[in-house]
């Protein structure tokens, strides 16, 4: 297998080492997959990019390999992702699954084996929820808690039933759902941008299942998600469903 981890970083020095060294640990014994490691940086001033450069020539392996994506400037999550996986679908490796994940510590790469068994199982799209028996958040206070689960409840209503965390940002997908078909109507502000991938990947996917995580918040750095986000998400998913009924 063939399996690209594509990490989206901004200002995030201090977290980076840590997550590549859980990583590697996690795959360098992994002999039945090639793991390529991208680390997405837009132009962080801390010099996260040049961090995980000079990893890279410390874990590269044959079987586990590094590679830094330098942005010019910070444009958020979305366009980060989307910039990556139009780079993937154009490189002269064919990937079978990418799977992408937070650089703040929050997605535990323990969970990592446990998304390539679902995939080896035939399930093209993974979704790594906190909103399955077994999944939490421990660290949130009540009512950022509520907050979440009420907006993930309105998109269900709203979207696809199936899919319990639309917000969470640790799922694994075969490549073939992120073509350039599903990235040019996906929407790329901020975190809506998780909702609307989500929302079409599932449309497309053969086999879809989720797998409970534990989210944790991250120990060192700043959250970047804006209030304005839960605003935005609403009116996202309202055009979603409008559109749908077309």
């Amino acid at each position: 297998m063939n399996l690209a981890i594509v990490i989206p970083t901004y200002n995030e020095s201090k977290n980076i080492i840590f997550l590549i060294q859980g990583i590697f640990s996690i795959l360098e014994n992994t002999k039945d997959v090639h793991t390529h490691l991208y680390i997405v940086d837009d132009s962080s001033p801390d010099n996260t990019s040049g961090i995980a450069l000079s990893l890279s020539k410390q874990f590269n392996r044959d079987n586990f390999d590094i590679t830094v994506f330098n942005r010019s400037k910070k444009e958020g999550l979305g366009a980060a992702y989307i910039d990556a996986i139009s780079r993937l679908n154009n490189s002269v490796i064919k990937f079978d699954y990418i799977l992408q994940m937070d650089a703040d510590l929050s997605h535990n790469p323990a969970y990592i084996p446990i998304f390539l068994e679902k995939a080896k199982d035939n399930f093209d799209f993974v979704i790594g929820s906190r909103y399955v028996k077994g999944g939490d958040t421990p660290d949130w206070i009540w009512y950022r808690k509520l907050i979440s689960l009420l907006g993930n409840f309105y998109a269900r209503i709203m979207l696809d039933s199936r899919i319990t965390d639309y917000t969470g940002g640790f799922n694994l997908y075969a490549s073939y759902l992120l073509n350039s078909d599903t990235l040019s109507k996906v929407n790329t502000n901020g975190y809506g941008f998780l909702i609307s991938l989500k929302y079409f990947c599932a449309k497309n996917s053969k086999n879809l299942c989720q797998i409970p995580i534990i989210f944790t918040d991250r120990r060192m750095g700043v959250s970047k998600m804006p209030v304005s986000t839960f605003l935005n998400n609403f009116i996202l998913v309202l055009k979603i469903r409008l559109d749908r009924t077309k």
